[in-house]
């Protein structure tokens, strides 16, 4: 498998653009894999500096219903005319950050898009093929991203705390070697491993994707102590 980042919050030269999101492009046996799509089309304008043809793409992925992941659906869909897209059920509900001051502000995605006919709509464990799964609704509560207390669903008139059902992850089989591919890990990222080996019935090789450990809103980062915590507890499934 090669594994190609499109777009993230940082870069290591001033050739491609950087965006607050995530946009990865897994190239593996016969298929070209998008998974999440950024905030907009930077992503598109990053693969071509790195020779990846949008159009081969055949499955995309987004992992929960946030813009910064998925927020470039609609340049996507312009720029390729063949893949499936991933979306869990929840996906598409009213998602809202605190901006401490200036209230709440929308970053769910474009709703327009959930009857696309593109648009394969997901549940808890949704099987894209015999080496694909995705796993949703993760519910146990070790070592969960502080920064989750600043996001909330809209429900009617209410904001509710969001409990991250619309959150999934990838379980890939690369030849023999089982892959654990997260966008964000709202759900935290041990209580995910945990459903994930459940599930495949064996240990997880390697983890990629987000982990959350800093809110983009606060500038602030996880007290060391839950990032030490977390490393060992990641080093004992090791």
């Amino acid at each position: 498998m090669v594994i190609t980042t499109l777009v993230e919050n940082s870069t290591i030269s001033k050739v491609y653009e950087k965006k607050h999101g995530l946009s990865m492009h897994l190239k593996i046996d016969n298929h070209n894999i998008l998974f999440d799509l950024g905030p907009d089309d930077t992503f598109i304008k990053n693969a071509k500096k790195l020779n990846v043809n949008i159009e081969d793409v055949d499955i995309v992925i987004i992992s929960h219903g946030h813009k910064d992941h998925g927020g470039g659906l609609e340049s996507f869909l312009k720029h390729n005319d063949k893949a499936k897209i991933y979306i869990n059920k929840y996906a598409f509900e009213d998602y809202y950050t605190s901006l401490f001051k200036y209230g709440k502000h929308y970053i769910g995605l474009n709703a327009e898009f959930k009857t696309n006919n593109r648009v394969v709509i997901t549940n808890e464990v949704y099987n894209i093929n015999q080496n694909m799964r995705l796993i949703s609704n993760i519910r146990g509560e070790k070592l969960v991203p502080t920064s989750n207390k600043s996001l909330y669903i809209k429900e009617g008139t209410k904001f509710i705390p969001d409990a991250f059902k619309h959150e999934q992850s990838l379980i890939l089989n690369d030849n023999g070697k089982i892959i654990l591919i997260s966008g964000c890990s709202h759900t935290g990222i041990l209580n995910i491993l945990e459903e994930a080996e459940k599930i495949v019935g064996k240990k997880i090789d390697f983890i990629i994707g987000g982990l959350h450990l800093f809110n983009p809103v606060s500038k602030i980062t996880e007290d060391l102590s839950f990032i030490n915590d977390l490393a060992h507890n990641l080093s004992i499934k090791n």
